[in-house]
């Protein structure tokens, strides 16, 4: 994967903006899958179920599907310690959200569009975070990272950190 295209500098450039990866004592550590920004229209379609608006405050279950339309976005913090920002035009799938598992795991798959993706220093050695593309899995390793599929093709670019790239057909 040796070419960006250009919707992936926009995701990384606005992918965290306020994403609420710290707390103090005060503040409850955040729900998994919680939405903190949904904005222009952005549709849920949870496992067996109808496709339905998504706004800020709803908590996506594991194997939904979020969709987003042009000019829209979503924020979902998906761990206490780590949050993606889905861009405009995009279809990913959470496949996996299991905080309990030593290390925590945490799967999507990228269908189509771009995806942002922000995990708390430190949190990589301590997290399973990986996002499925068509031409394989990016799998961060603590980091701050953007991922797009564009023509069916899957790119990845590391702003901060290390990100491992497996893919689909080695």
């Amino acid at each position: 994967m040796n070419r960006f295209p250009a919707p992936i500098a926009a995701v990384l450039a606005l992918a965290m903006t306020g994403l609420p990866l710290t707390s103090t004592a005060q503040d409850a550590a955040p729900q998994s899958g919680k939405v903190t920004v949904s904005v222009g229209d952005v549709k849920v379609t949870p496992p067996g179920g109808a496709a339905q608006a998504l706004a800020a405050g709803a908590v996506v279950a594991a194997g939904s599907t979020v969709t987003t339309g042009a000019g829209a976005r979503a924020v979902i913090v998906m761990t206490p310690r780590s949050a993606i920002r889905v861009g405009e035009n995009s279809t990913v799938v959470i496949e996996e959200v299991v905080e309990t598992a030593t290390p925590p795991k945490v799967t999507l798959d990228l269908k189509d569009g771009s995806l942002g993706a922000l995990l708390k220093p430190g949190a990589g050695a301590e997290m399973d975070f990986k996002i499925k593309t068509p031409s394989g899995i990016a799998a961060a390793r603590g980091t701050y990272y953007a991922v797009v599929v564009e023509n069916g093709k899957g790119f990845a670019q590391v702003k901060e950190g290390k990100v491992e790239i497996i893919p689909a057909n080695p």
